[in-house]
């Protein structure tokens, strides 16, 4: 990959240990998976400090590591492991990031969004991987950290990179695209997802629209034309500006959206005038609307819709996400219970409207970080669960009682509503009562871990 005093030069390290001449052969900040040749990078956090595990990383094999401070280190055999010294650890390992990804000249989409990042990920990486191979981040390697370790794994052998870009405040997707430089923008909805960290819907906006500002004029956004908060940060990008959506005035348009039972979806894309069909191996037309992204970055790009769609189909998809499982009894499990808002929830539900074989069950828990909008987040999606006809909800954590409220004022019998404060209440509930046929949504936030409940009524 590298040299060590090449490293320290990109860095702006002093070199306090080891020779300036090894090679590097990549980086990691984890100790416990250091593998031989490899740079440790000993990052700081509130809960964990990796200058503790520099002397582990080397006895490990590590090629030598970037430090901020002082360290205790093993001495004998080991002379010849760099030792790097900065400023600021996680600064160094995003400087060696943008450096590395300024070697590759290839398109490098970044994708945002409150609500789809990761799936839309996954398609426009399958769609693209259709003609040339394609890096994307996996797993939650969507931050500060993680980004550029995806992208310190690029090599000669990629043509493309896919990175989704979470945020939690503003400025932070200015300082990803700092790093990846993305040539290509998407953005897939603006709802109300970390409202309580950035204080309002326009803040939202904002932080959202930093990733339009870094596009280069010569780049391309697709920003979903269905919501009315993407149209408005549109003009923020420099470059071309196509839209996607249902809308008949987009660029990227789907129609005759036909469900093809639990196996996925059909439907009819349209972009620039062409005409197609293409299929998704998901459900919900919201995953619709993430596909037509993925097209219309593949057709700009230069791909025909042949590979588009080919790719589109081959898709593999993150788990957890309207994850289609069959449990015992005949019982369906759509197991969407990697996170969720109010949008997102609303969405997942009418998936399970649609698709349930007799009795429609939503297993629903708490939603976080939605601020002012807490209370009045849950009783929209208690209304929505209502309202879609759908037969019993189990509510799950405090913050999901008024979303059992919200469904009894909407209609609902006190039989078909069901509040439990733990999951482990929930589970013997749904153990007592699930029957043959039954199909299941179980969706809330990410720390409410409700994939456990999913597994304890699989088995």
């Amino acid at each position: 990959m590298m040299r060590v005093d090449d490293v320290a030069g990109v860095v702006r390290a002093r070199l306090l240990r080891g020779k300036p001449d090894n090679w590097i052969t990549g980086v990691n900040t984890d100790s416990r998976g250091i593998l031989p040749g490899e740079l440790f990078f000993a990052l700081r956090g509130e809960r964990f400090d990796g200058h503790r595990f520099v002397a582990a990383a080397l006895t490990r094999g590590a090629a030598g590591a970037v430090v901020s401070q002082p360290v205790e280190l093993p001495v004998e055999g080991m002379t010849d492991q760099a030792i790097l010294l900065v400023p600021d650890t996680l600064q160094a390992l995003q400087r060696l990031a943008r450096d590395w990804r300024d070697r590759f000249p290839l398109p490098v989409v970044g994708i945002t969004g409150s609500n789809g990042k990761t799936t839309t990920k996954d398609m426009t990486a399958a769609v693209l991987d259709s003609r040339w191979p394609t890096l994307k981040n996996t797993g939650n390697y969507n931050n500060e950290i993680g980004l550029p370790l995806t992208l310190l794994q690029l090599s000669e052998v990629h043509r493309a990179v896919v990175v989704e870009m979470g945020m939690r405040g503003l400025g932070q997707i200015h300082d990803l695209c700092r790093v990846a430089r993305p040539t290509v923008g998407v953005i897939t909805n603006i709802g109300l997802t970390h409202l309580e960290l950035l204080g309002s819907p326009e803040n939202i906006a904002r932080a959202k629209g930093e990733l339009l500002e870094e596009i280069p004029p010569d780049g391309f956004a697709l920003i979903n034309g269905d919501d009315l908060r993407c149209r408005d940060v549109s003009s923020l990008c420099r470059g071309k500006v196509y839209f996607f959506g249902l809308d008949a005035a987009s660029q990227v348009r789907a129609t005759e959206i036909r469900p093809r039972g639990f196996q996925g979806t059909d439907f009819t894309v349209q972009v620039d005038g062409l005409k197609t069909q293409a299929f998704i191996p998901i459900l919900g037309e919201h995953n619709v609307r993430n596909a037509l992204a993925a097209i219309g970055v593949g057709y700009y790009l230069g791909l025909d819709l042949e590979e588009v769609t080919a790719g589109l189909a081959r898709v593999k998809l993150s788990g957890m996400r309207l994850e289609v499982r069959q449990g015992a009894k005949g019982i369906t499990v759509i197991n969407d219970a990697y996170n969720a808002n109010p949008a997102s929830m609303k969405a997942s539900l009418r998936v399970l409207s649609q698709m349930r074989k007799q009795r429609a069950i939503a297993v629903l828990g708490d939603m976080y970080e939605l601020g002012t909008a807490e209370a009045s987040g849950h009783r929209e999606v208690g209304f929505a669960v209502a309202d879609l006809g759908i037969d019993m909800l189990v509510a799950v954590g405090p913050l999901s009682r008024e979303m059992a409220a919200a469904a009894k004022e909407a209609g609902m019998s006190s039989r078909r509503v069901e509040h439990f404060n733990t999951k482990d209440e929930a589970v013997v509930f749904l153990r007592e009562v699930l029957r043959d046929s039954d199909t299941v949504l179980v969706k809330a936030s990410r720390g409410m871990k409700m994939e456990l409940i999913v597994e304890q009524i699989m088995e």
